[in-house]
């Protein structure tokens, strides 16, 4: 299995930039970085969601989080949120709709086997 992370979070006016980085270093591992005055994009490969992966398990969101990444799939990619503020502060926090006021880490996954990266990132648990 093979997939790509492509992730983008929006820069609020009043947010600050080092601390935008820091919800998404927090959560993901990238290769390349792109920062633009209202944005900030990541892109990875298979080793850039290993922490996100152990949070799910870690904090027992697996099966929310499969359901989640369930209702955002798309052909071969897999569109989901993140909280940014929980981010922030070291957690995962996977959203089915936008909630937050300061914005969402909006993440595709792009995969050739979606059922083996599903199974991977999120096995379901009976």
């Amino acid at each position: 299995m093979k997939y790509t992370m492509k992730a983008k979070v929006l820069i609020n006016p009043t947010e600050d930039l080092d601390k935008v980085l820091k919800a998404l270093s927090n959560i993901l591992d990238y290769d390349e970085l792109e920062i633009d005055v209202n944005y900030i994009k990541v892109t990875g490969d298979e080793e850039s969601l290993i922490r996100l992966r152990e949070s799910l398990e870690k904090r027992r969101i697996r099966n929310t989080a499969r359901k989640i990444m369930l209702k955002g799939l798309q052909d071969n990619s897999i569109l989901f949120k993140l909280s940014k503020q929980a981010a922030y502060t070291g957690l995962v926090n996977i959203l089915s709709e936008d909630l937050s006021a300061l914005g969402e880490i909006n993440i595709r996954i792009e995969t050739d086997n979606v059922d083996a990266f599903l199974d991977w990132i999120a096995p379901q648990i009976k």
